[in-house]
C-alpha cells in the first residue's frame, strides 16, 4: 500500500469513518479516539516500552479505525493488539502474556483469571491477523521524534535550550496522538508543528535567516504548520469526560483536567501559542 493512501483529510476522516456508518456520532468517535490512545501511553509506559513504539501502537490503532468500525471492534482490545504488533516491529517485543496482564491491569485494577485470560490471549492472536489483513501488511510507520531530536541537535546551539525545546516538542507530539493528527499529516510535519509549538512554550528563538525558513526543512507548508498546530492546541479543549483511575467515589475528570495533571500550566500556555500561530500565515 502506498505512503499516500493512509493520509486523509480531516473532513474525509470526520464524515466517511467506518464507525459514523455503524451510527456512531463524531464526538463518541473523537472520545473512542481519546479513549484508546490514552489508554496506549499508560500501557506503554507500564512495559516499560520506549515512546517511539507507543507511538508506532497508537498509528496503527488509529489507521485500523479508518477501515473497521467502533461498533464492531472494542477499541482497547484493538489497541492492546497494536501493541503487541508495535513491541515486535519496533525492536521492543513483549511477550502476548505480558502485554495481556498488563493491559487487564491497567482496565480493570486487578489480575485477570485464568479464564479471562486464556480468553483474551486468543482474541489477540487471532485479532493480530485480522488487524494485519486490515493495515494490509503495510507496517512502514516513521516517528517523529528522530526528526525533532535531530533537528534541535544541529539547530540550537545552546545544550540547555535544546533539551528543553526538544522536551517541548516531544510532549505537544505525545498529546497531539489524542487527535487524528497522525492520520492528515505525515511526521515531518508534525515534528515541524511540535517544534514551533515549543519553542512558544519554553522561549526558546527558533533559527530564521532572510529567506531561509527553518520548517522547509521538514516539507510541511505554512497552511499545513498552521493548521496542525491549531488542531495539537485543539486537544486541550475537549469537553467530553474521559474516564480515569482515580478513587473509587470519583472516577471521571475533563479532559481540561486530565491536561493539566500531566502538563501544568499547558492550556494557559497553548492559549498564548494561538496568537504566535496566527502570526505564521502572515510571513
Amino acid at each position: 500500500m502506498g505512503e499516500r493512501s493512509w493520509y486523509l483529510t480531516k473532513q474525509e476522516i470526520e464524515q466517511n469513518s467506518p464507525s459514523r456508518i455503524d451510527g456512531i456520532d463524531l464526538k463518541q468517535e473523537t472520545f473512542q479516539r481519546w479513549s484508546y490512545t490514552t489508554f496506549l501511553q499508560e500501557l506503554g509506559q507500564r512495559l516499560k516500552n520506549p515512546q517511539k513504539s507507543i507511538w508506532y501502537s497508537i498509528v496503527l490503532c488509529q489507521r485500523f479505525f479508518t477501515r473497521q468500525s467502533l461498533a464492531k471492534n472494542d477499541g482497547r482490545t484493538v489497541a492492546i493488539i497494536c501493541m503487541f504488533i508495535a513491541g515486535k516491529v519496533e525492536g521492543s517485543p513483549r511477550s502476548v502474556g505480558d502485554v495481556i496482564a498488563v493491559g487487564y491491569r491497567v482496565l480493570n485494577d486487578k489480575e485477570p483469571s485464568r479464564q479471562e485470560y486464556e480468553k483474551l490471549k486468543q482474541t489477540v492472536l487471532t485479532g493480530e491477523k485480522f488487524v494485519l489483513s486490515t493495515l494490509r501488511f503495510d507496517l512502514e510507520i516513521e516517528n517523529p521524534y528522530d526528526l525533532v531530536y535531530d533537528w534541535v541537535k544541529r539547530s540550537v546551539k545552546v545544550d540547555r535550550d535544546a533539551n528543553k525545546l526538544s522536551q517541548a516538542a516531544f510532549n505537544f507530539v505525545n498529546d497531539g496522538l489524542r487527535s487524528s493528527l497522525c492520520l492528515q499529516f505525515k511526521a515531518r510535519q508534525i515534528a515541524a508543528a511540535a517544534i514551533f509549538l515549543g519553542s512558544s512554550f519554553v522561549k526558546v528563538k527558533l533559527p530564521w535567516d532572510g529567506e531561509k525558513v527553518w520548517w522547509r526543512e521538514f516539507n510541511v507548508t505554512k497552511r499545513q504548520l498552521w493548521e496542525i498546530s491549531n488542531q495539537t492546541l485543539d486537544v486541550y479543549e475537549q469537553d467530553f469526560l474521559v474516564p480515569v483511575k482515580q478513587s473509587k467515589d470519583d472516577e471521571t475528570k475533563t479532559c481540561h483536567q486530565g491536561l493539566e495533571d500531566h502538563k501544568g500550566n499547558v492550556i494557559n500556555v497553548a492559549d498564548k501559542s494561538r496568537n504566535v500561530v496566527g502570526y505564521v500565515t502572515s510571513v
